[in-house]
């Protein structure tokens, strides 16, 4: 589970230097098609491309996964192109309260004071890392609006996924979920491009090794995310990979330290500490609930 933030945080940086040479709809048809390849050939060397005849049975959870995946993806990188990257990677993490909260109205699940206070404490923490100046933060203000959005797309899609995935008649494997995934997405970014006349803009990535590689990267780590994401939710509450996920603010800050020589102040370290520390405990206490019932 602690690998899933490393490559999410690797694929946000890379997708936030590509954004940076093309729009979001661009973006999103080059990193959809490059991990539809990517699928396509993993599933083959397994054997698995013929379960895909079987998503007949979920096709109605499978689209509204897909619709989902478009959605969270338009909103974060219109977030992006609006607000500073800061502010957005801090407003994403919020989805772990919507998690938190979905998972205690509709799936009624306990929390524990201990469960919301470490949830909060790491939030906090991720808010450090990202010297997030309260005092200047319009949490109103558009760019942040769609941060907030994709955050929720987030949580609900986290949700549906599991629901496919322990589906009670035709449960759906994890490259199933994630080819139809990927690919309903790729079709939405495409006909959104076409109607934005951003599809033009591919034709920036001859002669650009650096927008090249930075798509690539993104695709791989795209490719990645959906292997292990899928296998946390379907192994491990959606909270509890959220939770997880609120490292991945750290390894974006260790890479910007790394490939870009960016500073780390006293603030940020604190808060790097906080993180860390909340990511233990959480795991303290879940792994004890996990081994209680085994001593009765």
């Amino acid at each position: 589970m602690l690998a899933l933030p490393a490559i999410w945080g690797g694929y946000y940086v890379a997708s936030h230097e590509a954004l940076a040479v093309m729009s979001v709809f661009s973006v999103g048809i080059v990193i959809r098609a490059l991990t539809l390849v990517l699928l396509t050939a993993l599933m083959a060397a397994r054997g698995e491309l013929k379960s895909l005849l079987q998503a007949r049975y979920v096709w109605k959870w499978l689209v509204m996964i897909g619709l989902m995946g478009f959605l969270l993806d338009t909103t974060a990188f219109i977030g992006l192109q609006l607000s500073p990257a800061g502010i957005g990677t801090a407003l994403l993490k919020c989805d772990v309260l919507f998690v938190n909260l979905i998972s205690v109205l509709v799936y009624k699940e306990r929390f524990t004071a201990l469960d919301w206070g470490l949830s909060l404490v790491m939030l906090l923490g991720v808010f450090l890392v990202l010297e997030i100046d309260f005092s200047h933060l319009d949490l109103f203000n558009v760019g942040n609006v769609f941060f907030i959005l994709s955050a929720l797309f987030v949580s609900i899609n986290a949700f549906l996924i599991k629901e496919v995935q322990h589906h009670p008649t035709h449960p759906a494997g994890d490259g199933t979920i994630a080819y139809y995934n990927n690919l309903i997405t790729l079709v939405l970014f495409s006909l959104a491009a076409l109607v934005t006349r951003q599809v033009g803009e591919l034709g920036r990535i001859a002669g650009n090794g650096g927008l090249a590689l930075a798509l690539l990267l993104s695709g791989v780590g795209q490719t990645l995310i959906y292997i292990v994401y899928y296998y946390d939710l379907r192994h491990e509450p959606v909270w509890l990979v959220k939770v997880i996920l609120l490292l991945m603010p750290l390894v974006a800050a260790v890479l910007g330290l790394l490939l870009f020589g960016d500073g780390m102040s006293a603030v940020q370290m604190a808060g790097f500490a906080i993180v860390l520390t909340g990511a233990l405990f959480i795991l303290l206490t879940h792994s004890r609930r996990q081994a209680q019932p085994s001593k009765r």
